[in-house]
């Protein structure tokens, strides 16, 4: 405390004499004895305070300094501050930590297992399969041991999109990661940096389609590019209708060798990782393919599903060319068109289906190869690390005539994702009902972490899922949202070239055929909550759905007059959205005075880093 009265010198004096008999107390102390401090040597200061929390008060206040808080008893705190550096605290100075037992609580470990393309319908346990059908095993299992979100949706229907929002917390209007090749820079905060810079070792296994290469080398700590598993050969010959529907042979390969699956090796690797004393703490991520399409995977479980055993089940796809729905769903104007799949059966819709549920329950299998190692990994590292699981965006899977995914669809079966969680202390076999969103996951991480970013430094849109993780279930009446499709040529066409040049028989340039034509993929932006659905284009066939009396979005109310209101008051809700969230602040500022000429950029500055350096890897 402030220096300047008698009482505060006798205090002084009592913890003086107290320290000789302190000096061979472990740094983890007892919450009953005598006196208990840490790093004894660097106190400056003790007062006598009622709280913890006016301890933290008084330190942030008055000194800017380290605190510890130590006691003569329960019904006495002592509030001691610290100068220099505390090895025992590992705080950042300024910050302070206090509460009744000496060490400051560990922070979590996280596992984030990403795999691509996945749809939460398809899931064990979300109500729309049969459970006979047993498609995630090791996914229902694990929600017993966590949390299952049950309406989780993505903030955009693409790969990078998708993740690059997940990563930044900030919507895709707000930096411009539109495109596929739009990823995040390295001036831009994401999470996984600010983990990486509070001390955390983040370990990337798979997939990108996230971060540029300088942002790479300040976000994550170490990679490897792993990623994939064969799917055979195309089921159909050039010129066939379903030659352009994804839908693949299978492969004759075994899917438990990691020498033939990038998938599973990319989780085994993450189980050397986690039995070979990984650095502590970590984050651990791992975005693997997944159920992305081509439509196929090793034989056992490309054939795990037959089109009669879905039928028997009662599995039923959306209806095809519904009328008042979108033009990407149209058989004249839309994919099925540029696919030519309008002349598919549907034995052969349901048969894309079959097999994209044998990817999604390859992908489970392999998800618990990664359980399994964490399980048996050394002195107790899964009951001090928090595991995630979730995806970029969903798939059609032949509902609407439909196949892979689209970058201006709002449909559930893409935004709509798994979500699974299990965090220590956290509660076991519980589900959370209330509207989340992708970025919520790493808002989570970073509160579990206790990594104090200040929207006033960096603002963002994710939120915290810890109470949902203890057993909360959130805000039902949430609005969640997402965008996609394009405006201007510079994005149209970065996304249609790509595609098309794959022709004439690569299966990527139907898409980029339909994307080049004029308003080829319309922007789009969705809003959602438990009861209604609507989705904004300002250019194209906008949409809105009762989703308690249309959960599978098959009737658009978007101009019929009964719906007015819900339509107005979701449009409302849209705008009010739209300007809050529609530009972010800098948390830097910049002298209004003119440099002095020349100017010599200071190190530091993120133009001119040493990234190796920054990333450890200067040697």
């Amino acid at each position: 405390g402030p220096p300047g009265s008698l009482g505060l010198v006798r205090d002084m004096l009592v913890v003086i004499t107290l320290l000789a008999a302190a000096a061979d107390v472990s740094p983890t102390c007892p919450s009953s004895g005598p006196f208990c401090l840490a790093d004894h040597a660097a106190v400056v200061a003790s007062s006598q305070v009622s709280s913890p929390a006016e301890c933290c008060a008084l330190c942030s206040k008055n000194f800017k300094c380290k605190a510890w808080t130590s006691w003569m008893s329960q019904s006495r705190l002592n509030c001691n501050q610290f100068g220099g550096v505390d090895g025992l605290t590992n705080v950042t100075k300024g910050n302070c930590t206090s509460g009744l037992s000496a060490p400051k609580p560990k922070r979590p470990n996280f596992i984030f297992v990403f795999p691509d393309t996945l749809r939460a319908e398809s899931f064990s346990g979300y109500g729309s399969l049969p459970e006979s059908l047993n498609v995630t095993p090791r996914l229902r299992d694990f929600a017993k041991t966590g949390t299952r979100f049950e309406q989780t949706h993505v903030m955009h229907t693409q790969c990078s999109p998708s993740r690059c929002t997940m990563l930044t917390g900030r919507y895709m209007h707000v930096l411009g990661h539109r495109t596929q090749t739009h990823l995040i820079e390295d001036y831009e905060e994401n999470y996984f940096r600010v983990l990486k810079e509070s001390g955390y070792h983040v370990e990337f296994i798979g997939k990108n389609d996230a971060f540029s290469p300088a942002s790479f080398n300040l976000s994550v700590s170490h990679w490897d590019s792993v990623i994939g598993y064969p799917s055979g050969n195309n089921a159909y010959n050039f010129g066939e209708s379903g030659y352009f529907s994804f839908l693949s042979t299978g492969a004759n390969v075994s899917g438990a060798d990691r020498t033939k699956s990038a998938d599973l090796n990319a989780h085994l690797l993450g189980v050397e990782f986690l039995q070979n004393t990984p650095p502590e703490p970590f984050v651990l991520f791992i975005p693997t393919r997944g159920a992305h399409p081509p439509y196929g995977a090793p034989m056992e479980w490309h054939e795990r599903y037959s089109v009669d055993q879905l039928r028997q089940a009662g599995v039923q796809l959306r209806p095809r060319n519904i009328p008042g729905m979108p033009t990407y769903m149209s058989n004249t104007d839309g994919i099925p068109k540029y696919r030519n799949l309008t002349g598919l059966t549907d034995d052969e819709l349901m048969k894309i289906q079959a097999v994209y549920l044998g990817m999604i329950s390859y992908t489970d299998y392999i998800f618990g190869q990664l359980l399994d190692g964490l399980a048996a990994a050394p002195n107790g590292l899964a009951d001090r690390t928090a595991v995630f699981f979730s995806s970029d965006h969903g798939d059609f899977g032949g509902d609407y005539g439909l196949v892979e995914k689209w970058p201006g669809s709002m449909a559930d079966v893409l935004t709509r994702v798994p979500l699974y969680a299990r965090i220590p202390g956290g509660v076991a076999g519980h589900v959370a009902t209330a509207p989340v969103q992708t970025a919520d996951i790493l808002e989570t991480m970073l509160d579990l972490a206790m990594v104090n970013a200040t929207q006033s430094e960096w603002v963002r849109f994710g939120q915290s899922l810890v109470p949902a993780l203890n057993g909360g279930d959130g805000d039902p009446s949430r609005f969640v949202f997402s965008e996609g499709g394009f405006y201007f040529q510079n994005e149209q066409m970065n996304e249609a070239a790509e595609c098309l040049g794959s022709c004439p028989n690569g299966l990527y340039c139907p898409r980029g055929q339909e994307e080049a034509q004029p308003n080829g993929s319309p922007r789009a932006v969705m809003i959602r909550n438990s009861t209604a659905k609507l989705v904004h284009r300002p250019t194209g066939v906008s949409e809105l759905y009762d989703l308690e009396k249309d959960p599978r979005e098959t009737v658009n109310l978007f101009d019929d007059a009964q719906a007015a209101s819900l339509r107005v008051e979701l449009m409302g809700q849209l705008l009010d959205w739209m300007v809050l969230t529609s530009d972010v602040t800098p948390g830097h500022t910049d002298s209004r005075g003119a440099p002095k000429f020349p100017y010599v950029m200071e190190p530091g500055d993120p133009w001119v880093a040493d990234f190796l350096t920054v990333n450890g890897a200067n040697n």
